[in-house]
C-alpha cells in the first residue's frame, strides 16, 4: 500500500470514529422501523443524545421555522427580530417573529428532497413527508405519546416556539415535528401529545422539531450514484460494491450508530466480508463522492 492509500485508510479509520462517536453535537446515528423499512436519524436534529423517556430535555433538539437552514435560529436560545427576510437566506441567526411566514414572499420549494434548498439535515438526510410520517404514525401502539416514545423512533414532547411572541412552550406536553409538505394554508406537523397524536397545519413562521429520514429508494434501498451497486442483498456472507473508483473510503454502521466495518475500495468490485457481523440491518455509506445503501446481514 502507498503512503497515499495508507494515509486515507487511516482517516477513514478515523472518520468510522467520529461517526459513531456519542459525545458529538450531531452524530449521525440512525434506526431503522421494520415495519415501515424506512431508516431515520435515531435523535432530533439539534439533541444530544436518544431519548430515555418522552421529557428526557437532552433529546428535545432544535426548534426549526419551515424551509430555514441551520443557520443558529434553531438554537432554543436565539434571540428573535420581527423583519421579514427577503430572501431564503436571511443572513442572520435570530428566529423571526411574524404572521404566517418568516419570509416576505412565499416559497413552497424549500425542504424539497434531499438537495431541497436549506435542507438541514445530514448528507443523504431529508425531512420526511407527511406520507411518511403517517406511515410511521400507524405502527405505533397507541397513538399518543406513549406510543410515539415506544417508536423506534423515541419521540419527545419537545414543545414548540411561537411565531408571535418568540417564546417556548408546551415543552414535556406537546410536540410538533415537521414534514416537507407545504402549501398556501402552511404547512404539515405531526402533533404529539399526552393523549393524542395527529397530522395538522402549522405556520412556516413556527418552530418546531426536525427528524431526518434517510433518503432510501424504496427498492434498492441506495441513494447516491445510480450506477453503484451493492449485492447481494439480503445476503449471508459477502456483499460487493461494483461502481466506485479505487481508493474511496467506506464505512458500514449498524442501528445503533456503531462503526462496525471500514476500508477504502479496490478496482473493479470490491468484496466486504460480512464474517463477525451479528445478523441485522447495515447502512454502508461512502466519502468523496456520496453513496448510502442499506444492506441485510442473514
Amino acid at each position: 500500500m502507498t503512503r497515499f492509500r495508507l494515509l486515507h485508510a487511516l482517516m477513514a479509520l478515523a472518520a468510522c470514529a467520529v461517526l459513531s462517536n456519542d459525545t458529538l453535537a450531531q452524530p449521525v446515528n440512525v434506526v431503522e422501523n421494520p415495519l415501515t423499512g424506512r431508516t431515520w436519524m435515531d435523535r432530533n436534529l439539534g439533541a444530544s443524545q436518544v431519548a430515555t423517556s418522552p421529557t428526557d430535555t437532552a433529546a428535545y433538539g432544535d426548534l426549526y421555522q419551515w424551509g430555514r437552514s441551520a443557520d443558529g435560529h434553531q438554537l432554543r436560545s436565539s434571540s428573535a427580530l420581527s423583519e421579514l427576510a427577503n430572501s431564503a437566506t436571511p443572513g442572520h441567526s435570530q428566529f423571526i417573529l411574524a404572521e404566517s411566514d418568516w419570509m416576505s414572499t412565499p416559497d413552497n420549494a424549500l425542504w424539497q428532497g434531499v438537495d431541497g434548498v436549506n435542507n438541514p439535515c445530514p448528507s443523504g438526510f431529508r425531512l420526511p413527508t407527511e406520507a411518511e410520517w403517517e406511515a410511521e404514525l400507524a405502527t405505533w401502539t397507541s397513538a399518543d405519546a406513549n406510543g410515539a416514545f415506544a417508536s423506534p423512533l423515541k419521540l419527545t414532547l419537545a414543545g414548540a416556539r411561537s411565531r408571535m411572541s418568540g417564546a417556548i412552550g408546551n415543552v414535556g406536553t406537546f410536540v410538533g415535528y415537521r414534514t416537507s409538505n407545504a402549501d398556501e394554508t402552511g404547512t404539515r406537523n405531526l402533533g404529539i401529545s399526552s393523549d393524542a397524536a395527529f397530522m395538522g397545519t402549522r405556520q412556516k413562521a413556527d418552530g418546531n422539531c426536525v427528524r431526518c429520514i434517510l433518503d432510501a429508494t424504496a427498492g434498492t434501498g441506495a441513494l447516491g450514484q445510480p450506477h453503484w451497486k451493492l449485492y447481494p442483498n439480503p445476503s449471508e456472507g459477502s456483499v460487493f460494491l461494483q461502481g466506485p473508483a479505487a481508493g474511496v473510503p467506506f464505512y458500514v454502521h449498524n442501528l445503533h450508530g456503531q462503526c462496525v466495518l471500514t476500508g477504502l475500495t479496490q478496482e473493479g468490485i470490491t468484496t466486504l466480508s460480512l464474517d463477525g457481523l451479528e445478523p441485522g440491518v447495515y447502512l454502508l455509506n461512502t466519502e468523496q463522492t456520496p453513496f448510502y445503501s442499506r444492506f441485510v446481514k442473514q
